[in-house]
């Protein structure tokens, strides 16, 4: 069975008609639906998906933040009554001690929570699926918690080993009630699709075959999983099945085609309102990077809906601005000797300004140090990208042997600027950048005009999200991977980036940037 599919684990609402009946897999590969043979097409049973607004989806997902804090808050407060009696808690709730514990316990759990996936719709709509991420989140959330009342000292009521052993269980299991009995079957209203749409498969090869036979065992009768042929299906046929036959999910066995048309499926179904897996040998440079399922051991790359999210933005843009000024403060020791070394070294600016594209093609001024000498042509640059970018030029080779994908001697770059550039300490500017809100500490690297202009419509979709500073590509890759496996990687991250992964890259980036491999 495909991970993370068949357990109506798929995007979002839409105008869609069921097919009355059972799918069955026919003899030339192709689902045929098995219909009673009292009906024709004009009697067959229709179910209505409608759209959710992106409002109504956050007033949802903000409902169940809500009811997820009461739960953790009734859980904590009736554990504590075993121990306390009430006026001394509401004694302790208004000391200053108090009302912090209160005011970062709710951050800790909506974060832990919102790392789990546990607001997104495709987890909303299932029982066990959001039951085990739930409990995945509630074990580091209550460890975290009362190792925060320890930092801060707030005493009562965690300080209690009797409150801390009942409030375990009790958290748990007002949770998982709260989500299964109350949020549950408001989701599944709320979104239809996801519990009721369709599955289309995309391929020619009898693992395609085989992928749609295990679907269809894993959703059962209640669910159509039709099997269409990829050869003869294009992008904009594919987008017709999937919003004619509301399907939910897309699943595409491409068996080696090609990159370019491979994506135009992927992106006119997403853009479709389906979710997509791809189970193909070309994913093969996320193996080992990322964490990414497979199907009998052939990478299997999930690509998500963005704009129905839930809390994750908030969170992140949170992290962005605590991480960026506390970077600016800590560094500035670092930045100031920079500074001195970059304006010593070569006459011009301390500072680089240069036009980056951003999210969705948005331009924005992006600052570095200054690592090149005043003047330069960037003719070279531009034709190297080129060459890069559509001609897949070939790797240098370092001392170590290794394949380098990137301009390695540049005589525009100054003494400083080389040493700069191998331990990245040129980007550290981009901090304000993240201040301001043109980039994030994690994410694609923005890149220049020009470099947009050279982009096939799938490989401009790695800047679907905001850009950041550090990344997976950056932190696992950096300039040892082509074009095309670099907006792989982006792409897996812009589709699987959690707050949890973006934590694990930030601790990730320092070793990196130690090690000074890849940089040039």
């Amino acid at each position: 069975m495909v991970a993370g599919l068949g357990d109506s684990a798929g995007p979002y609402p839409d105008t869609a008609r069921r097919f009355a009946g059972r799918t069955v897999l026919s003899r030339d590969g192709l689902l045929a639906q098995k219909r009673d043979s009292t009906h024709d097409a004009s009697n067959r049973s229709t179910a209505v998906f409608p759209l959710v607004s992106s409002r109504a989806h956050k007033l949802f997902v903000a409902a169940v933040i809500l009811a997820d804090l009461a739960a953790v808050f009734s859980a904590v407060a009736l554990s504590a009554l075993v121990r306390y009696p009430i006026d001394e808690l509401a004694r302790a709730a208004v000391k200053p001690v108090g009302i912090a514990l209160l005011a970062l316990v709710p951050l800790v759990w909506i974060a832990l929570l919102s790392a789990r996936e546990t607001y997104a719709p495709r987890v909303l709509v299932t029982a066990l699926t959001q039951a085990i991420r739930v409990i995945g989140a509630a074990i580091p959330a209550w460890v975290l918690m009362h190792l925060l009342a320890f930092l801060i000292k707030a005493r009562v009521p965690l300080e209690s080993r009797l409150v801390a052993g009942i409030s375990f269980p009790v958290c748990i299991a007002f949770l998982i009630a709260v989500r299964l009995a109350l949020i549950l079957p408001f989701a599944r209203r709320m979104y239809p699709r996801l519990a009721r749409g369709s599955i289309l498969v995309l391929g020619d090869t009898t693992r395609a075959e085989r992928l749609a036979e295990d679907l269809q065992r894993a959703v059962g009768s209640h669910r159509n999983v039709f099997l269409r042929s990829l050869g003869t299906t294009g992008a904009s046929e594919a987008a017709s099945l999937v919003g004619d036959e509301g399907c939910s999910e897309v699943v595409i066995e491409p068996d080696g085609r090609d990159l370019d048309e491979l994506f135009e499926v992927v992106f006119a179904c997403l853009d479709e309102y389906a979710e997509v897996m791809v189970v193909s040998d070309q994913f093969r440079v996320v193996m080992g990077r990322a964490s990414i399922a497979d199907v009998e051991g052939v990478p299997a790359m999930r690509f998500r809906r963005l704009d129905l999210a839930g809390p994750e933005g908030a969170v992140k843009r949170l992290i962005d601005l605590v991480g960026s000024a506390a970077g600016i403060v800590v560094l500035s020791p670092v930045l100031a000797a920079i500074a001195i070394a970059v304006k010593i070294s070569s006459p011009g600016p301390i500072f680089y300004r240069q036009e980056r594209v951003g999210r969705g093609g948005r331009r924005f001024t992006m600052y570095k140090f200054r690592t090149m000498v005043t003047g330069n042509d960037s003719k070279v640059h531009q034709d190297y990208l080129r060459a890069y970018i559509q001609d897949g030029a070939a790797a240098s080779t370092a001392q170590d042997g290794t394949k380098i994908y990137k301009l390695t001697e540049d005589p525009r770059i100054t003494g400083i600027g080389s040493w700069l550039r191998a331990l990245s300490l040129d980007e550290l500017p981009q901090l304000w950048n993240v201040l301001r809100g043109d980039m994030s500490l994690v994410g694609p690297r923005p890149c220049l005009p020009y470099e947009w202009d050279l982009y096939e419509p799938w490989q401009r979709r790695r800047l679907d999200v905001l850009p950041g500073c550090t990344g997976l590509w950056q932190v696992t890759a950096r300039s040892h991977v082509t074009f095309e496996e670099m907006v792989i990687l982006d792409l897996h991250y812009a589709h699987q980036g959690t707050i949890g992964r973006d934590l694990r890259l930030i601790a990730q980036t320092i070793p990196a940037m130690i090690r000074g491999r890849g940089g040039f």
